[in-house]
């Protein structure tokens, strides 16, 4: 049964040339804010990363809940 199959189609070679340069800058955005977070945290202990860790898994697990709370509301 082929409902939900896609169709492929066939991609340019300036496309995948555009894709490239796309994929390139945002991993070079993401390559300099590494940086940067390991230059601000390279003083830590061990002990405060892991605090802030869980701070900041509970941070944004707290909102995700809460986001989810509030649209069956």
């Amino acid at each position: 049964m082929k409902l939900f199959q896609k169709k492929e189609r066939p991609v340019s070679a300036r496309q995948e040339q555009v894709a490239g340069r796309i994929a390139g800058s945002i991993l070079k955005y993401q390559r300099r804010t590494a940086d940067y977070l390991n230059r601000k945290t390279v003083h830590l202990s061990g002990k405060a990363r892991l605090c802030l860790l869980i701070l900041f898994c509970a941070a944004f697990g707290s909102y995700c809940l809460f986001v989810l709370i509030q649209a069956f509301q």
